[in-house]
């Protein structure tokens, strides 16, 4: 296989070969047999062609003929990067037992929930998003902050949120015979505090990239932080903020809150609210802000 220029026929003499245990990872992967660091290797690979301008060629018809053609694409609905075969009537076929003859499968390999996994808030840094990798096929780190799971697995964005608020204190509640004033402009105060005490990245407490309305999104104020802080923002993490929202209702990709514009984010907003298990709001939402894939700037990404 090789990475051949776009809008190509992949039989130029400046095509790159891929060395032979990125391929082997790669077909593991697109035919859904692959470990997670095959998983890794390939989604680096397929982010790496779009930045690059790059489609991927298959040599199974041989060094001397025209290859049939893969494009790296990106599914925004699902934040996953996948390979798409080209097919035309001007395009050479794939060989019939060719892993790349059919489409790729759908099954990701990702962490799964089991009985066994650990049930306290995530340690580390409060972060989601991962710098954009530099070099084709760089080996995976071994704690991947990868939160689109299978089998109900709980996000990571949701584990952090949990985290915040153990952090604040605001999962406890007063004995009622206390008769306690609770106000949840103290409970959000209570999250502001928190965020001091806990890093994004090295050197980078929350409490720098993190808000509790909506207004800064609406006045680009969060973009703005992150554009300052990026500068010198540690290169192995990727520049992200937070936000903390009282919402009163969710619908697909829009957060409704009290007092403005139902914020948007770039994909459909995780929910434990399904159909047969209905969770009616008020919500706490936590959004996370950072770079939008292909560099288009910043903007709502996850919740």
């Amino acid at each position: 296989m090789w990475l051949i220029h776009r809008e190509t026929d992949g039989k130029s003499r400046d095509r790159i070969p891929l060395p032979a245990p990125l391929h082997e990872a790669l077909v593991r992967w697109y035919v859904g047999e692959g470990s997670f660091h095959d998983e890794q290797a390939g989604v680096t690979l397929v982010q790496n062609a779009r930045i690059g301008h790059r489609w991927i060629a298959c040599g199974c018809l041989g060094p001397d003929k025209a290859p049939p053609i893969l494009t790296p694409a990106y599914l925004s609905e699902a934040e996953t990067y996948y390979l798409r075969r080209l097919t035309s009537t001007k395009r050479p076929e794939h060989r019939p037992d060719c892993p790349f003859f059919r489409d790729q499968a759908t099954n990701r390999i990702t962490e799964v929930r089991s009985h066994n996994t650990p049930t306290d808030p995530p340690s580390g840094f409060f972060e989601v998003l991962r710098p954009a990798p530099e070099k084709l096929a760089q080996r995976p780190e071994d704690d991947s902050l990868d939160d689109r799971t299978r089998n109900a697995s709980t996000p990571r964005l949701a584990r952090l949120l949990w985290r915040l608020l153990d952090s604040a204190g605001c999962n406890t509640v007063a004995p009622l015979g206390m008769a306690y004033e609770w106000s949840i402009r103290e409970e959000f105060a209570a999250l502001g505090r928190a965020a001091g005490k806990i890093e994004i990245a090295p050197g980078v407490e929350l409490a720098r990239a993190f808000w509790t309305h909506a207004r800064p999104l609406e006045t680009n104020t969060v973009y703005g932080t992150l554009r300052a802080l990026a500068t010198n923002w540690p290169k192995t993490h990727a520049p992200q903020g937070f936000l903390a929202l009282y919402a009163k209702s969710i619908k697909g990709n829009e957060i409704h809150v009290p007092d403005g514009d139902p914020v948007a984010i770039a994909t459909r907003v995780q929910s434990p609210s399904i159909r047969g298990n209905h969770i009616t709001g008020p919500y706490i939402v936590l959004i996370v802000a950072g770079e939008y894939p292909e560099a288009r700037g910043y903007a709502p990404l996850r919740a």
